[in-house]
Parts: C-alpha cells; structure tokens; sequence
C-alpha cells in the first residue's frame, strides 16, 4: 500500500485489478442503474487510490476497500437523488417502492424476474439496507453507522422490504404461473 500511496503505477494497476469484482458488485448491487454502478465504480476505485496513505493494515485491503464503496456509492446515490428532485420537485423518492427478500425456499433460479429487477422497484433506502445486509453482509449497527439512520430504522426498512419482494414474487407467480418453482419429491 505504500507503494499505491506513492503513485507508483504499477502498484495502483495491481491494486486496481484486485479490487474491481468486488468493487462493481457493490455498486450494482446499491445502485439502480448499470451506468450509475459503473460511474460509482471509478469513483470508489479512484477515491481507494486517494486514500491509500490512511490505510492503517489493522484489517484486510478488501474490508477497507469496502467501507470506502459503501460511503462513496451512497453519497454519490444521495446527490444523484438530491439533483433529481431539484429537476422534477413533484418526484418523491418513495413513490419507486416496489418489494423485497423472497422467501428462505426460494433461489434466484425460482424467480419470474431476476432480483435485480425486483430490487430496481424498492425504495433506494430499503434496497440499500437490503444489499448492505444480505449482499455485503453488515450488522444491523454497521447498516446504521453506514447510513446515518437509527438500528430501528433500519431493521424497518429490512423488514419492510422482505415483505414487498414476497408480494411482488407472489404477484408475479400468479401472473405468470408457468413460471413458478417445480417442487421436487424424494
């Protein structure tokens, strides 16, 4: 890291090449569009670059990497949404709600729609603390450090999700029966 943080090219390439995956699939996850994802991507990669004198080595370059992402994608999301209200002020944030996590028997395999079609139609607040959860693996207290929200609120926005993805999975199997999850017997 002391290398990267001394601008040596080669180190940041190599920092860069292993950082990316894990990078994009944090910012596709939190964000609702591909393009956005991947401006957020050069943005977190870029700001990862700019920090690498503060890493302290006290824990891995991936867990650092991703308190970065998570901090960047979000604020970057936030002025995003700010610059969209300021566009069509009639726009409320919440009137994209849609649903969340599917039942436990459930696989993405299962799904009418892919779940990132699903998660497209939550709130970005609930699909955020959704994917910080279940995608990123947070704790409830970190979600809320992370989001600047109270632990209730944040497990009120898990809760509420989990319970619009089942109405929209259920939704869909009824529209689109064909579609439903074979039950195997043994």
């Amino acid at each position: 890291m002391e290398l990267v943080a001394a601008d040596d090219p080669n180190a940041q390439r190599t920092l860069v090449q292993r950082l990316l995956p894990r990078v994009r699939r944090a910012t596709r996850a939190l964000l609702r569009h591909r393009a956005d994802a991947d401006d957020a991507t050069q943005l977190c990669l870029l700001e990862v670059l700019g920090s690498a004198r503060n890493f302290r080595g006290s824990g891995s370059i991936e867990a650092w990497s991703d308190r970065i992402t998570i901090r960047t994608t979000l604020r970057q999301a936030k002025r995003q949404r700010s610059r969209l209200q300021r566009i069509d002020a009639g726009t409320e944030p919440d009137a994209l709600s849609g649903g969340v996590a599917a039942d436990a028997s459930l696989t993405a395999a299962d799904l009418p729609r892919g779940l990132e079609e699903y998660l497209s139609e939550l709130s970005d607040a609930r699909r955020e603390a959704l994917v910080l959860r279940h995608v990123l693996g947070h704790s409830i207290d970190e979600i809320a450090a992370i989001t600047e929200v109270s632990r209730n609120t944040v497990k009120d926005r898990l809760v509420t999700a989990r319970q619009e993805l089942r109405k929209m999975i259920r939704r869909d199997h009824v529209l689109h029966p064909r579609a439903r999850p074979t039950r195997r017997t043994a």
